[in-house]
């Protein structure tokens, strides 16, 4: 099993200016580098969100998504 980040980031009008909403989805993300386990998919969301609101504040929300980390040979396509 490996994890995926999925970020999904909000954007306020263009002209807000301490919009407190409502928020309307503006990006989704898929953070491309697999994570071996759920605890380290969510550490790295946290410290990426982290990162984003030292020059953005608008909300920000992630989902870590657990997929197959290989196949079998002979899997269905």
């Amino acid at each position: 099993m490996v994890w995926l980040i999925v970020i999904v980031i909000y954007h306020a009008p263009p002209q807000a200016t301490n919009w407190d909403g409502p928020w309307k989805i503006g990006k989704a993300e898929v953070i491309e580098r697999p994570f071996a386990t759920e605890a380290e998919c969510r550490n790295n969301a946290i410290q990426f969100i982290g990162r984003m609101h030292q020059g953005m504040l608008a909300p920000i929300r992630y989902k870590c998504v657990p997929l197959d980390g290989g196949l079998p040979k002979g899997a269905s396509r």
